[in-house]
C-alpha cells in the first residue's frame, strides 16, 4: 500500500469483466452526493480522473500505452483529505491484476461480471476469467457482485481465499439497472446510511451516459445502437436482447481491433446465428496498432468505413444498425462528436 493512502478509510477497486468504468462513476456520484471527498479513476474507453464533487474529470494523458506506472503516479498525487478513493483494475493480464490492490489495499472490492474474454490471455469459459480475476482479490477483503456471480465457480473460489461475497438479490432486466443496484450495495457495505442512501440513489439515477455507454442514437428514422464497448459476446448478445429489434430488419456491424482477434473469433458464431439484414465487418487502422492479430478470420472487410465522415456516410439511410466489437479507432471519434454535439 503507498503510504500517503493509509489515512484514506474507504477504498474501493473495482473488477470484473464488463461495466467496471460505470460502475465506477456511480460509486463517485453516490459518495459525493453523500458529501464525501471522493477521488476515483477510470480507464476503459478513456483514462480518467474523477474530482470531488463540482470539480468534474480530467483526461489522463498518454504518450504510450498503458501501465501500471501510470496508477502508481496518480495515486501519489491523491490529497490527504480524501475519504473514498475509487479504481478501477483495468490490468488483463492475470499476473498484473495484483497491483492495483496492491497499491491502495482495498477495504472493499467490486465485482460487477463474470464473462469469458481476453481468452488469449486467460483461456477459454467463465472460469479461467475467474481464475485470472482472483488473482487480483486480496484475501479476506469483502466483495459486492452482480448477481451472475452466484454461479459456479466463483462462490467456491472466494471461499478458498476467504473473502465474504455479498450479491444483488435477483438479476435484472437491464444493465443499467443492475449497475445501480450493486452501486448502492456496495455504498451499504460501506457504511452509508439509509437517508444518505437515497440522496446517492437520486444522484446516481441523474447520471448521464458516458461517452461509450450503451444507448439508442436517433437521426430521423435512422437508429443506431452504440454497444461498442460491451466487448464480450453474452453481453453482446443482452444489448442486442434490450433493443427489441428483429435480426431481420437490423443491420450489423462488427468493428474490430486487430489486438482482439480471439474476440472476433468468439463473436463469430453469434454473428453468424442470426439472418441479419445486412452484415459489416470494419476494422481498427489506428496508429497504435501495427500488428494484425488473428487476421486469418475469414470476414470480408469493409474498408470504405475508415472514419466519422465515412461511417455517417454509410449509415445514412439504413435504418436499424447494431454496431459492436470494439471501440477503439474512428467509433470513439465519431461518439465525442456526437457527445460534443449533444452538449454543445
Amino acid at each position: 500500500m503507498l503510504r500517503n493512502l493509509e489515512k484514506i478509510s474507504i477504498r474501493v477497486v473495482v473488477t470484473g469483466t464488463r461495466g467496471k468504468s460505470s460502475v465506477a462513476r456511480l460509486l463517485h456520484a453516490g459518495f459525493s452526493a453523500c458529501g464525501f471527498s471522493v477521488h476515483s479513476r477510470v480507464t476503459g474507453v478513456i483514462p480518467r480522473e474523477l474530482l470531488p464533487k463540482g470539480m468534474g474529470e480530467r483526461t489522463i494523458g498518454r504518450t504510450s500505452p498503458a501501465h501500471i506506472g501510470e496508477t502508481r503516479w496518480w495515486l501519489k498525487q491523491i490529497p490527504p483529505e480524501t475519504q473514498v478513493l475509487i479504481v478501477e483494475n483495468s490490468a488483463v493480464h492475470p499476473e498484473l491484476q495484483r497491483f492495483a490492490p496492491d497499491m491502495i489495499a482495498p477495504t472493499l472490492v467490486v465485482w460487477t461480471t463474470l464473462r469469458p474474454d481476453h481468452t488469449e490471455v486467460w483461456g477459454p469459459g467463465r472460469e479461467a476469467a475467474a481464475k485470472a480475476l482472483l488473482r487480483g482479490i486480496p484475501r479476506g477483503v469483502p466483495i459486492a457482485g452482480g448477481a451472475e456471480l452466484n454461479l459456479p465457480p466463483l462462490p467456491d473460489l472466494l471461499r478458498g481465499n476467504g473473502n465474504a461475497l455479498h450479491t444483488v438479490a435477483v438479476a435484472f432486466p437491464s444493465h443499467e439497472a443492475e449497475n445501480l443496484a450493486l452501486a448502492r450495495l456496495a455504498l451499504e457495505l460501506c457504511g452509508v446510511s439509509s437517508p444518505e442512501l437515497e440522496r446517492a440513489s437520486h444522484a446516481m439515477n441523474a447520471m448521464p451516459p458516458d461517452i461509450a455507454d450503451f444507448r439508442i442514437l436517433r437521426d430521423g428514422t435512422d437508429e443506431l445502437a452504440v454497444a461498442f464497448s460491451a466487448n464480450d459476446v453474452e453481453s453482446t448478445a443482452n444489448l442486442f436482447n434490450e433493443t427489441g429489434w428483429f435480426p431481420e430488419e437490423t443491420t450489423l456491424l462488427y468493428h474490430h481491433r486487430p489486438d482482439r482477434g480471439a474476440r472476433l473469433k468468439n463473436f463469430l458464431p453469434w454473428i453468424e446465428r442470426y439472418s441479419w439484414k445486412e452484415k459489416f465487418f470494419t476494422r481498427c487502422r489506428s496508429k497504435n496498432f501495427f500488428w494484425e492479430w488473428g487476421c486469418g478470420h475469414s470476414v470480408e472487410w469493409h474498408d470504405a468505413i475508415h472514419d466519422t465522415p465515412s461511417f455517417e456516410a454509410w449509415r445514412k439511410g439504413r435504418g436499424r444498425v447494431f454496431a459492436c466489437g470494439n471501440v477503439a479507432g474512428w467509433p470513439i471519434d465519431y461518439l465525442r462528436l456526437r457527445r460534443d454535439i449533444s452538449t454543445g
